[in-house]
């Protein structure tokens, strides 16, 4: 009679390794500023070597100048071959990919009366519909590499609260909630895994725009997060560097949010 299997357990990373992307190859859409930006920054400061997918290079020389291996590959996320172009262009470079970010997104607000299709799909094709192919082709790359790998969707604090005239981008961001649920089941036999960040209120150059901002402070938005300031980019990028790091080896289909305490006070 055999004798039955017995338990192996999974060698312990070193505390210093945690957080150490040395020798992995990191991509990020939307990557040239904003929330992106910090990602890709916060990756090339852990040792990875970055690869940056966006319409226009934005900040990425920065990166570069500061002696970041960081490239910039421009891509429409929206077009599907373009998503293929940004991984295989990363996998050209570096051999691999270890770790795909679906940062790139749209916030157009409009009134629910004023929405119509051609504003409905493109929001739903920006930060959804792009986000499934975007981790579709780097779980299959992923996968042919096998040795694991981690995706993050970033969704939003409107997946889980309702807003005034976000009803496209709330309903948008709900949908890579559970997109990201559904995605990390079927590729996490190979190691890889799949997870998302909602992000609160964020100073990104977009929300500081003197007209919103002002927006912002009289609507007494910050008055209802319990720690009364907006989030900095580099926070959103901390979570997503735990995220796609050796620190969340056994997290997989969950939702981070990020918001200061906002969602404390329920829909």
């Amino acid at each position: 009679m055999s004798a039955a299997p017995s338990y192996q357990a999974r060698p312990e990373v070193p505390f210093a390794d945690l957080l150490d992307l040395r020798g992995r190859t990191a991509v990020v859409t939307g990557g040239a500023e904003g929330i992106g930006f910090a990602i890709a920054r916060r990756f090339a400061e852990a040792g990875a070597r970055v690869v940056v997918g966006d319409l226009q290079p934005g900040r990425t020389g920065e990166l570069a100048a500061a002696g970041h291996e960081v490239r910039h590959v421009p891509t429409d996320v929206t077009a599907q071959g373009e998503l293929d172009g940004l991984l295989d262009a990363a996998v050209a470079a570096h051999g691999r990919v270890d770790v795909f970010v679906n940062n790139a997104g749209i916030y157009p607000l409009r009134a629910v009366e004023e929405i119509d299709g051609a504003f409905w799909d493109r929001m739903f094709a920006v930060n959804c519909k792009a986000m499934f192919f975007g981790a579709q082709a780097a779980s299959r790359r992923m996968k042919a590499q096998g040795e694991g790998g981690a995706i993050v969707n970033l969704s939003s604090i409107c997946g889980h609260k309702p807003m005034p005239n976000h009803c496209a981008y709330d309903a948008s961001k709900g949908a890579v909630l559970a997109m990201t649920r559904n995605l990390a089941l079927a590729p996490a036999p190979h190691g890889i895994r799949v997870n998302s960040v909602s992000p609160g209120l964020t100073a990104t150059p977009g929300n500081l725009k003197p007209e919103l901002f002002r927006q912002l402070q009289a609507s007494g938005v910050l008055e209802h997060i319990p720690l009364r300031r907006q989030a900095e980019p580099a926070e959103i990028a901390n979570t997503v560097l735990f995220l796609a790091s050796p620190m969340a080896s056994y997290v997989t289909g969950t939702d981070l949010l990020v918001d200061g305490g906002w969602l404390l006070h329920g829909i």
